[in-house]
């Protein structure tokens, strides 16, 4: 008989099924490298297990890549004799409808949400979110947030609907695995098309069609530098609002009071920002020949595969038991006892932190203690490429390390704790947790460091983009939104009625969320840590702690 996900009993966890949902360019590469990790595979041994994918995107230009994977992938179980319908990988290009028709099935939203949630309100001052002269780009093009939702609620609520029979076939090949199950929600959010969709994509799959049952854990990329502008703009910060307005169980309450149960937090099993700077310096400090637009597209390109392969390597891990009990120090996997609310600080930071590079800085042959020298130089590099404040501080760090047998020593191993200790608390109230991997790639060494715990305040793009977003038009502000459009809320403006609160009405009424404008914006205090923060969770019930004399019998035999 198999284990329950959290089986307390024994203090162990059963095999985990991981399956996958992505959305745009990096939801495929994402996709990519969970096909070429060979766990899967193993993972589908099991005769209980299954696997389920399913990839969108606006059009199908980035999907040929992973469709080539998928097609290895399924010959590979039907060579290793595991039946290849125990894998299902589906992808669903959305075309780009004209404007005329994209605004026909706007137009009819209240009808949509109206079967969707009974108690939705039919606003007689409802108008589509988009402008009536709105440019609608090209499969290919950047598409703005707003439109790229536009897209994604014609082809699922829309005609044949056949994006809302996607996820149905999704949830119903997740319900027919045999053992645990989580899903990863990967996308970037510096994207339009990623984070214009996931807001919706996210909601209809947890919060309708797996019914919160399931642990879905968000995954979101983070933009670095040599990313184009438009994954660092305005937008950025709209989004980073919109997600937080999900993840903080404070602010979720404020957009719930006002419309319901339904825009409950998606993610159910935590949410990964994954850092990829550290990845991308790591690469560009050393290399400047070459064509530069070809130099530059082969950096960022190279720089996502790393973080892609790295991420998954640990997701599929141990049958998914290595990211299983991550998530339980984040506080996300469904116990009761473990499942109080961190509150503003609900963020993860995955960064990879990248201490070698093939060929570069150092070369096969050359002294150990040059390799080390190296790698010790990127340990100390770890906070400045984090995308964190300076002052961060959290109660817990899980890593993992991966170097070749002989390359890390001890004096690597208390170098890197010494450098990931200055993002935790006092060694009494915090706790490191490093494992080692021997890394079949002699020339790369590298660490996953996660990082509970985190703010939206606490990562430098947020202010960065918060910048860039002030100085925008109202019209380019509306097209950076996507969350509750449909509802006619920006949620990243002022209130129009309600002097103080979040969410600005696009119809001029009542729309609006019980959210503090200053939280929305940065301005706010948040508690300094995530301590700080259960402390205060737990505190009635600390009262009830029966205290036990000094003198009592029980002690005196201790």
């Amino acid at each position: 008989m198999s284990k329950s996900m959290y089986h307390s009993a024994s203090g162990s966890q059963s095999p985990h099924c991981i399956h996958f949902l992505g959305i745009g360019k990096t939801g495929a590469n994402m996709l990519d490298s969970m096909l070429r990790q060979g766990d899967l595979e193993d993972q589908l041994a099991d005769p209980r297990a299954r696997f389920t994918a399913l990839l969108v995107d606006i059009g199908e230009q980035d999907m040929y890549q992973a469709k080539d994977y998928a097609e290895g992938f399924l010959k590979r179980l039907e060579e290793g004799g595991i039946p290849s319908d125990r894998a299902q990988i589906r992808f669903a290009p959305l075309e780009v409808p004209t404007r005329d028709d994209l605004f026909t099935s706007l137009r009819r939203y209240r009808e949509f949400l109206k079967l969707e949630y009974p108690r939705y309100y039919w606003n007689p001052n409802y108008e589509p979110w988009l402008p009536d002269n709105v440019e609608i780009p090209k499969a290919g093009e950047y598409f703005p947030r707003a439109i790229a939702k536009g897209i994604y609620g014609k082809a699922y609520y829309d005609g044949d609907r056949p994006l809302e029979k996607e996820l149905d076939d999704f949830a119903k090949s997740i319900d027919a695995t045999k053992l645990p199950s989580m899903v990863l929600c990967c996308f970037a959010i510096g994207d339009g098309t990623g984070s214009g969709i996931v807001v919706d994509l996210a909601r209809h799959l947890s919060n309708v069609k797996l019914g919160r049952r399931i642990p879905v854990i968000g995954v979101g990329q983070l933009p670095c530098t040599g990313d184009p502008e438009t994954s660092r703009d305005g937008s950025f910060f709209a989004t980073m609002n919109e997600l937080d307005c999900m993840l903080d169980e404070d602010k979720n309450a404020g957009v719930t009071t006002v419309w319901g149960d339904l825009y409950r937090n998606p993610f159910t099993g935590g949410f990964f920002a994954l850092a990829t700077e550290n990845s991308y310096q790591r690469l560009t400090k050393y290399t400047s020949t070459g064509v530069p637009s070809e130099r530059d597209r082969m950096r960022v390109q190279v720089t996502h595969k790393f973080v892609a392969d790295a991420f998954m390597r640990i997701a599929l891990d141990d049958y998914g038991r290595t990211i299983f009990k991550a998530l339980r120090l984040v506080g996300q996997t469904t116990a009761p006892h473990e499942a109080i609310s961190t509150k503003a600080r609900s963020w993860t930071l995955y960064d990879v932190a990248k201490l070698t590079h093939p060929a570069v800085q150092v070369l096969p042959g050359e002294p150990l203690s040059k390799w080390r020298s190296v790698i010790s130089e990127w340990i100390g590099h770890i906070p400045d490429y984090a995308g964190l404040k300076p002052g961060f501080k959290t109660d817990y760090a899980e890593c993992i390390v991966h170097a070749p047998r002989e390359m890390w020593n001890d004096k690597l191993d208390d170098e890197f704790k010494r450098v990931v200790s200055t993002f935790l608390l006092d060694s009494e109230d915090s706790t490191l947790h490093v494992s080692h991997r021997e890394f079949f790639d002699h020339l790369t060494a590298f660490a996953d460091i996660m990082l509970p715990g985190v703010a939206k305040v606490d990562f430098l793009a947020f202010y960065e983009s918060r910048d860039k977003y002030d100085t925008l038009t109202w019209d380019q502000k509306l097209l950076h939104h996507s969350w509750l459009m449909d509802l006619g809320v920006m949620m990243s403006e002022p209130a129009i009625r309600f002097e103080g609160m979040a969410g600005e009405c696009l119809w001029g009424c009542a729309c609006w969320i019980v959210v503090p404008y200053d939280q929305l914006r940065g301005d706010s205090v948040v508690p300094d840590n995530r301590r700080d923060i259960l402390e205060a969770g737990i505190a009635a019930m600390t009262k009830t702690v029966v205290s036990i004399p000094a003198d009592a019998e029980a002690v005196k035999a201790i």
